[in-house]
């Protein structure tokens, strides 16, 4: 038995109260002898044992009375498993909230966030008064709201109140860690861990080693898990999207590649899907004949840009009961003209024997009276012209046998690329080995290969080699995976540099890891790529021109070409789409450093504008920003411009939309080490919260006895006193 309020067990003391009154009562009294005392007398000796049972009889009624109304107000019960100590209100606990995307989930009313937060809510109320709390919401992070137990219950009722979902992914195990550390070293006598979750099985992925934990805290931290519900057996899901053309320019058809996952148990059938440009009506549409379940399908859809600039592409289902993975977004950057220079290391005689011919027909492969119309303008300088040239003005430079470059333009070239320039570096028999090995590649980091020994015999075309025949994973050469765009192994390669490719474990400071784009049939690279800042570098092994193969007369040469020009170019926007929850930062006009700008984000509804301040970072205008908790558009403005700045969009984890739960069978696991609680609307969590702190309280009883003794101590003391 337990006592829930035990201090006012000290009541008992009251019943020296009557007892004392009882003994005053029995005071000596002086006999005075009177002669009518005798007749007295006699009456009062023959009533006198009558009259002290009468008095003992009251006395206990009266003690019993303070002690039942004590014994009352001191709260006693019985909790399951036995007789329990003294309790108290020495609580402490953390209410920590699930805010990861698969909690978007709805039963058509309300979603498993909404239901969480009246969940934590029936939590906090059931904790007793006195005690402290803190509110978490967790994914993949924590995001501590109150972080530490406060006594404060307004403001963790204001808390989970305020709290919005996010489409974070979910990992719980590195939040219960944290949350038992935070209670460890609380001094409270009773410490307690609350997780509402809808317990998807994608957050759950070390079992063994989650309840290896909760059982090393099992002695000073309760845990209990609030399970909201069963998930949605059928969900839906656009899980990628990507621009599959090579370039982005203004009023011309663009190539998006969408998937769509069957995330539900039972094969879907006649899906739709839609793609639209900003907010913008769908500019097309498709429909999926059928999915089987847990199984993607790819589909392609275009729209156009009608303006340059920053746009968002958004793919749509239709919505279900699990909406954050209904549409996927991603920021796009329309391009009026692409300006490209050329420089020429070995211009000839003829223009048909210059090093850049067959690369200014193919990056323009339009009749010379409709060049000036087109969105990809070339401009070719020697290397002695490079110098002075203001490559901010170009978003990518080709480097065409030539021997080497200056310092001076060597460091333009770096600043270029590290501000998110391009580069292609294309070799021949000018080259300065030396230089491009020591200074671009050793010393900077540029390139992503050192050029090695030379193999193969230009004068001896029947002894060429040829380009891989499948594998073409890199997304330049992706396009060749499909049989009905050609083929790579058609072209002849007659002499090449040996690509001996930078280590991956040792990265220059802003050089990203080499990646193989192309290699030949015999394995070695023939074309390779590195992030370098914020712009790419691609390099060949071989010539541009035909003096060492034959790909520039051949028809891959023109799609191969504008690929490799469009990773440079795009580059500049992958920063665009970053993953839900990841920083992005973006390379701003100069003009705007130390100004303010306002950063929208996604959502129906609009929260006001977060301010970031755009500031020189490495030499760059920068603005940073961390808060991309949901999936979708965010837009950059700056003062009153109505006009989008600039737009970047964040993806959500595909995994969050694999809504299966942790099964029972799993769930055994934590026996004995958590408490594991289903809960719905209908259930009151307070009140089984609050029962099983108290267990089965019988105080009322003791009042009803209390009163009952009152009252006949009341009914016999009239009766006692009655003359005798």
């Amino acid at each position: 038995m337990a006592f829930l309020n035990p201090l006012l067990l000290f009541g008992i003391l009251a019943v020296a109260s009557p007892i004392i009154i009882h003994l005053m009562n029995q005071r000596k009294i002086q006999r005075v002898v009177w002669a009518a005392t005798r007749f007295l007398r006699e009456v009062v000796d023959r009533n006198q044992r009558k009259m002290t049972l009468e008095d003992l009889i009251l006395l206990l009624l009266r003690c019993l009375v303070l002690i039942l109304l004590a014994l009352a107000l001191a709260r006693p019960s019985f909790k399951a498993g036995g007789f329990g100590a003294f309790g108290g209100n020495n609580e402490a606990a953390i209410i920590a909230i699930d805010q990861s995307g698969s909690m978007a989930q709805s039963d058509g009313v309300s979603s498993k966030f909404a239901r969480a937060q009246q969940a934590a809510e029936e939590v906090l109320d059931a904790l007793p008064s006195g005690s402290s709390v803190a509110v978490w919401f967790v994914s993949d992070v924590v995001k501590a709201v109150i972080p530490e137990p406060t006594r404060d219950f307004g403001l963790a009722r204001k808390a989970i109140r305020d709290g919005q979902r996010s489409d974070r992914a979910t990992e719980m195990q590195p939040a219960l860690r944290r949350a038992i550390e935070v209670l460890q070293r609380n001094p409270a006598a009773v410490k307690q861990l609350f997780l509402i979750t809808d317990g998807q099985a994608a957050g759950w992925k070390q079992l063994g080693e989650t309840r290896t934990m909760l059982e090393a805290a099992a002695a000073q931290v309760k845990t209990r898990l609030v399970l909201l519900g069963e998930s949605e057996q059928h969900n839906l899901a656009v899980t990628g999207l990507r621009m599959a053309s090579a370039l982005a320019p203004i009023n011309e058809p663009i190539r998006f590649e969408v998937e769509v996952t069957n995330a539900g148990i039972d094969e879907a059938s006649h899906v739709q899907i839609s793609l639209a440009v900003d907010a913008e009506p769908p500019g097309d549409a498709a429909g999926i004949d059928s999915i089987p379940a847990g199984e993607s399908k790819k589909v392609s859809l275009f729209v156009r840009f009608r303006d340059t600039g920053f746009h968002a592409v958004t793919a749509r289902l239709p919505q279900d009961r699990a909406p954050a993975d209904d549409q996927r977004t991603v920021a796009v950057r329309a391009i009026g003209e692409i300006n490209v220079l050329l420089v020429d290391g070995d211009p000839g005689v003829e223009a048909r024997e210059s090093e850049v011919f067959f690369l200014r027909n193919a990056l323009t492969p339009v009749p010379p009276e409709l060049r000036e119309k087109y969105f990809i303008k070339t401009k070719t300088v020697t290397p002695l012209e490079f110098e002075s040239v203001k490559l901010s003005d170009y978003e990518a430079v080709v480097l065409a046998n030539v021997v080497d470059v200056s310092a001076t333009a060597l460091t333009t070239l770096e600043k270029n690329l590290r501000a998110g320039g391009g580069l292609m570096v294309f070799p021949g028999g000018k080259l300065n080995v030396s230089f491009y090995n020591d200074r671009m590649f050793t010393e900077r980091g540029i390139l992503p290969a050192a050029f090695g020994p030379l193999r193969g015999v230009a004068e001896q075309p029947d002894q060429s080699f040829h380009y891989q025949s499948k594998g073409y994973d890199h997304p330049i050469v992706r396009l060749w995976q499909d049989a009905a765009a050609g083929s790579l192994t058609t072209a002849q390669t007659y002499r090449a540099f040996t690509l001996q490719p930078a280590p991956p474990e040792v990265p220059k400071a802003e050089a990203g890891p080499p990646a193989l784009v192309l290699s030949y049939a015999d394995g070695q690279p023939a074309v390779m790529e590195r992030t370098w800042g914020f712009g790419r570098v691609v390099q060949f092994s071989s010539t541009a021109d035909a003096a060492w193969n034959d790909l520039c007369i051949r028809p891959v040469f023109v799609p191969l070409l504008h690929r490799v020009l469009g990773a440079l170019v795009t580059r500049q926007e992958e920063h665009l789409n970053v993953r839900v929850g990841a920083k992005f930062e973006s390379v701003m006009d100069a003009e705007l450093i130390g100004k303010e700008t306002q950063v929208t984000k996604p959502g129906e509804q609009k929260e006001p504008p977060v301010l970031r301040r755009v500031a020189m970072t490495n030499g760059l205008p920068l603005i940073s920003f961390d808060e991309t908790d949901l999936g979708g558009a965010y837009e950059v403005r700056s003062g009153e411009d109505a006009s989008a700045l600039l737009r970047f969009a964040a993806q959500p984890d595909p995994g969050e939309s694999k809504l299966a739960e942790v099964s029972e069978a799993e769930l055994r696991i934590f026996d004995r080490v958590a408490q594991i609680i289903h809960w719905s609307p209908e259930t009151s969590l307070r009140g089984l919260l609050q029962h099983e702190r108290t267990g089965s309280e019988f105080w009322l009883a003791f009042a009803i006895l209390g009163l009952c003794t009152a009252v006949a101590e009341t009914v016999l003391g009239n009766r006692f006193s009655r003359s005798k």
